[in-house]
């Protein structure tokens, strides 16, 4: 039945109830010009969101739906007469209006007794009189809803006190967009002109509209008395956010002070759609359903005990209010799928039992021209299914309804279609599918069904364009419906009429399936998502029992998880298991497989009765190669080289190059850079730290190697960055001078975004970004020769290497989350390195990948993520006549683990190495001998640390001058005075490091930072604690802000300011101890000598407090943990 039909217009509908019985009732009232059902109902899938959307949110509360429509009509249609049907529809605007003489004359408590009198009357009948109440009201049913409560109130006498029920009963209200204040009637009237409305005027203007006028008599009468009420009741104010087109302008219906006025106790938000939208939802994803949902959801939860307790004493004639101090958080779960009641799940124009038992309704022969290709196992997909249902039951319109079904390839557009139509195939008097690959195939699939139509020979048409039109012809007679299937659309620019193809008429349903994104202007655009976990472990495991099922679940879920939810994957995975006889207690076998064999399971297919076959291969209907998840992605791609000739390679490389990324988020920043840094190969990072030293050599052999492989990044990157010369080859000694387009970027995302190879493309300041399904990432990566992989990964490399190389220039607009995403990045990469690549091919054993991991293991060091970076560094110095610089990487890294004797060990092998190769004042001799002194003040050897360091220092400031190695020198020489307890010298030493940063006096830089760090810890060791502490909580402050709050050196600034503060303030030194101490066990080894430090003064703190027992305990666990790391079990 169709829902519109079955709501009458005055009066109460119930629109759902719960089974088992209700215990709350949720009331929707309109507001002018409203309507009790096309109020709440969306313009674009006419989704009727009370009882279509809200049900399941409101399971819990056992309530049911309710919604009352009154006569608030102040316009009317030329010629029409006055009735109960005359509404404003926004989707069918009049054609011309004519002032209404009588309609909706009533003032507004004619309608709010009218709604209590009915509501109570309903109540009654339904054993509902003490179930609480929850009103939805829009604009001017606001306004109602409060004098109906004010009415409710009032009724005390012995005849009427059951109409005081509702006022005891309610227990919230959301206003949506009510002008409680009143609005402009000038913007009514410029709103009805934009619709083609005549306003009331001559002095039949609705008294409503007289009554809505800012200060008006009554809306002052009405807000006086409610909010003597208002602490009876939940109140929740919502304002539109977005504006009207009132006369030539925009401008706020209701505006925010009206709408929501700022009251005590009162909930109060906006919504981002304009007055007239602001109470529909199209999806869930609607702008405001979450926030109007939620407090529905939340006071009707609430709602029953509070109300139990009003009632207990209304019975005893006490007028108490007892809605205070219910608590307002109440756990819920938003359910993605649309939920649509059985009953309204027909098409229009469905085919009934009724109608076959009628005589005299004659027996019609029904069609059902549709391939047998329906999977035997179809599983899941309900919700998808009941929203294709929930479309095509809305209201019916003139031409006929059109879906487009768009998913990425091997997400089951084409089974979902076929399962509808097997379903749902009795309320259709035809259900015809065509095969819209092409052109021809679609005139084909016409010419099949003028065959079957015929009730004659078929006769041969003089073309087929001829076939089309009588086909077309005999379904616009046709007073059944009938549906037509367009499966798979994807070459809109090849195949560009296919409306003619659509016959007219108010009885048709088209369903179009599309990997196309574009094609929202033939219909209605429904996304097709993956499989939930649940529903692909059913497709999975179809063979298996339930116990099986169960004591494997979470195994089987890490494989849905890995094949990203795609049906088709999941569907051959299933095939694989059974075909190599695993059993579900060894799935875990088959993630171990499925990552060393990709290609070959995502390419398997059973040798038959694979079901998956001609219907979704490119080029003609007798194609019977089976489709498998790679291949289906493969006619994407080559739709997308024909579509673009000129920039076929460069796509194809740039969307290889992709895969090897973290899929979850790939940046134009790192193309935009690998760009920028290739455009002038000799502008090197500033700085010569051991760190950042060896970019510029590397970058030359780089270019060599590259152009040896053909694997220039100029010619490509040109092609799909910038828009010069695009399609135009470079050879190999010129250089590209243009700028990066990111337009040219995002016209190119555009492209693939459009046949779903890539996804959730989006675009912000920092450029464009999108993500790829990790199947498609699967199949990117092993398209192509065996010994791609290679080739690809050391340009991927290459490509971080350039963003490291930006964020070692100091680019101030890298942000934290930026950095973190780049080591993201160079996560999946080496993932991808390990599982792709030979062992001796892997990043850092061969010479020439060097410097690239170098740069990544600095990467890994200042997000302190040590471990990974020691790797790296570990590859690279095998090689003992690897650079010098490798090997203070390393020794800079093993200090900051903690590993000292592995650092003495190492600076002691590169000394003596360097003292008969290199000159003492060379850089690379000084940069080992000042890690040699930090291992020595680490150990506690400050004397020999502070003679090393004095030297250091005088050949650095002889060498360099006023450098940053100079300031960083004075600062290792300030800490091992520090240790020595000569304060003095030590802070003079960390003011005059500050002094050489005058020029970059950032709070959040390192260069900065350093020397504060050691000046704070000098005027501690003075007690001067009020100085050091201003002094340090700049340093943990700049800490976070540069690098997070777990880097070890946010930590370290932290511990050191608990140091400070233990002197003054114990309660904040300890609470920052205990912050930081488990942190650090996480993040270094338990028995760093970072934790234990903090440990061991966290300890002292609570001897210091008398607080022994406690203070005892660390102190064991501190020799438990030396002990362990002295035996290497740590």
């Amino acid at each position: 039945m169709d829902m519109e039909r079955s709501i009458k217009r005055f009066g109460l509908t119930e629109v759902f109830s719960p089974v088992g019985g209700s215990e709350v009732d949720v009331v929707l009232v309109h507001g002018i010009n409203g309507h009790p059902f096309k109020t709440w109902t969306s313009e674009k899938h006419r989704t009727f969101w009370p009882a279509q959307l809200l049900p399941p949110f409101i399971e819990e509360a056992k309530a049911r739906v309710l919604v009352y429509g009154f006569d608030a009509d102040t316009v009317l249609p030329v010629g029409e007469i006055a009735s109960s049907d005359t509404v404003l529809d926004r989707n069918n605007p009049p054609r011309s209006h004519t002032p209404l003489n009588g309609i909706a004359q009533d003032k507004i408590h004619n309608h709010a007794e009218h709604l209590v009198a009915t509501l109570c009357a309903n109540r009654r009948t339904h054993y509902a009189t003490n179930h609480p109440i929850v009103f939805v009201a829009h604009s001017l049913g606001g306004i109602v809803v409060k004098r109906a409560l004010i009415y409710s109130t009032e009724k005390r006498g012995r005849k009427t006190e059951h109409l005081r029920s509702i006022a005891v009963s309610t227990y919230g209200i959301l206003f949506l967009g009510t002008p409680h204040f009143g609005y402009d009637t000038a913007k009514w009237t410029s709103w009805s002109l934009n619709v083609t409305c005549a306003t009331l005027n001559d002095g039949s203007q609705s008294r409503l509209l007289e009554a809505l006028k800012p200060n008006s008599e009554t809306l002052q009468n009405i807000d006086r008395q409610f909010v003597e009420l208002t602490s009876d009741f939940h109140i929740f104010y919502f304002h539109e956010m977005k504006p009207t087109k009132l006369g030539n302008g925009w401008q706020y219906f209701v505006d925010e002070v009206s709408a929501a006025p700022v009251i005590q106790d009162v909930e109060r938000a906006g919504i981002q759609q304009d007055h007239s939208h602001m109470c529909t939802f199209d999806t869930e994803d609607t702008p405001g359903f979450a926030l109007v949902t939620d407090a529905i959801q939340r006071y009707a939860i609430e709602a029953p005990e509070p109300i139990r307790q009003r009632w207990v004493m209304e019975s005893e004639g006490q007028h108490l209010r007892l809605l205070g101090g219910i608590p307002s958080g109440v756990a819920h779960q938003y359910i993605s799928n649309l939920a649509v009641r059985t009953s309204d799940t027909l098409p229009t124009g469905s085919h009934t039992v009724m109608d076959d038992m009628n005589p005299a309704k004659p027996q019609l022969k029904k069609h059902y021209l549709v391939p047998w290709d329906r999977v035997k196992n179809f599983v899941g997909r309900e919700a998808q299914l009941k929203e294709v249902a929930a479309y095509f039951a809305g209201a019916s319109t003139q031409q006929p309804r059109v879906l487009v079904l768009h998913a990425l390839g091997g997400q089951g557009k084409s089974q979902i279609v076929l399962e509808y139509c097997q379903r749902w195939r009795q309320d259709y008097q035809g259900v015809f599918w065509v095969n819209a690959t092409s052109r021809s195939l679609a005139l084909q699939s016409y010419t099949r069904i003028a065959t079957a139509l015929s009730t004659q020979p078929q006769a041969k048409a003089e073309d087929d364009e001829q076939v089309v039109e009588t086909i077309k012809n005999l379904l616009e007679d046709w007073n059944e419906s009938w549906l037509l299937v367009f499966d798979n659309y994807d070459k809109p620019d090849e195949f560009g009429d296919v409306r003619r193809f659509f016959p007219r008429g108010k009885h048709g349903h088209v369903i179009i399936t599309s990997r196309r994104r574009d094609l929202d202007r033939l219909g209605d655009l429904m996304e097709l998502g993956s499989l939930s976990s649940d529903e692909g472990v059913k497709l999975l495991l179809r063979d298996y029992n339930r116990q099986e099922i169960d004591e494997n679940l979470e195994t089987a879920k890490e494989i849905i998880w890995r094949l990203g939810g795609l049906a088709l994957a999941i569907d051959q995975a299933g095939a694989y298991i059974a075909h190599r006889r695993i059993t579900p207690h060894d799935l875990h076998e088959f993630l171990e497989q499925y990552e060393a064999q990709r290609k070959e399971i995502m390419s398997f297919t059973p040798s038959s009765f694979w079901e998956y076959g001609s219907m979704q291969t490119l080029g003609e209907e007798n194609q019977t190669k089976a489709i498998n998840a790679f291949t289906t992605w493969e006619i994407s791609m080559k739709q997308l080289i024909r579509d673009n000739p000129h920039q076929k390679d460069a796509i194809v490389r740039f969307l290889r190059l992709s895969a090897y990324f973290n899929p979850a988020r790939i940046e134009e920043l790192l193309f935009r850079n690998y760009w920028a840094t290739y455009q002038d190969e000799n502008d090197v990072p500033p700085k010569s730290t051991p760190w950042r030293k060896i970019l510029k050599s590397i970058r030359k052999k780089k270019k060599s190697q590259q152009s040896n492989v053909n694997n220039s990044p100029t010619s490509w990157l040109r092609a799909i960055g910038t828009r010069s010369d695009v399609g135009k080859e470079t050879s190999s000694h010129q250089r590209p001078k243009d700028e990066w387009d990111s337009d040219q970027f995002w016209d190119l995302l555009t492209k693939i975004h459009n046949l779903s190879l890539v996804q959730n493309i989006e675009k912000d300041t920092q450029g464009a970004s999108f993500s790829l399904h990790p199947m498609v990432r699967d199949w990117l990566q092993h398209r192509g020769q065996l010994g791609d992989h290679k080739l690809y990964l050391f340009e991927v490399f290459t490509i971080l290497e350039s963003t490291v190389y930006v964020y070692w220039k100091r680019d101030t607009s890298i942000s934290l989350n930026q950095k973190a995403a780049l080591v993201a990045h160079i996560d999946a990469c080496m993932l991808n390195d390990e599982h792709l690549s030979e062992p001796q091919d892997q990043i850092g054993y061969e010479e020439a990948s060097y410097g690239t991991a170098s740069a990544l293991a600095y990467s890994y060091y200042i997000s302190g993520r040590f471990d990974p970076a020691e790797i790296l560094l570990r590859r690279i110095t095998k090689n003992e006549l690897a650079h010098f610089s490798y090997f203070t990487q390393l020794s800079d890294l093993l200090l900051q683990q903690g590993k000292n004797e592995q650092v003495l060990e190492l600076d002691h092998r590169c000394q003596q190495y360097g003292e008969n190769t290199l000159d003492e004042r060379s850089s690379d001799r000084l940069e080992f001998t000042t890690a040699l002194s930090r291992a020595l003040a680490q150990l506690g050897r400050y004397d020999e640390a502070e003679r090393l360091q004095w030297k250091i220092l005088r050949l650095k400031q002889e060498i360099f001058g006023a450098s940053d190695a100079t300031r960083r020198s004075m600062c290792d020489l300030a800490f091992s005075l520090f240790r020595q307890s000569k304060y003095v010298e030590s802070e003079a030493l960390a003011r005059e490091a500050l002094k050489l940063c005058e020029f970059n006096l950032h709070e959040d830089d390192d260069i900065t930072l350093h020397p504060m760090h050691h000046l704070a810890l000098a005027l501690g060791g003075q007690s001067r604690f009020e100085e050091a502490e201003t002094v340090q909580r700049k340093v943990a402050e700049g800490n976070q802000h540069r690098l997070g709050k777990e880097h070890p050196e946010t930590l370290a600034s932290m511990h050191n300011l608990a140091w400070i503060l233990q002197n003054t303030k114990k309660d904040e030194a300890e609470e920052l101890y205990r912050s930081v101490i488990p942190i650090r066990k996480k993040i270094l080894r338990k028995g760093h000598p970072n934790t234990l430090g903090g440990m061991k003064n966290l300890a002292v703190l609570l001897q210091d407090s008398g607080r022994t027992e406690e203070a005892a305990e660390i102190e064991q666990e501190i020799a438990d943990l030396e002990s362990a790391a002295e035996s290497g079990t740590d």
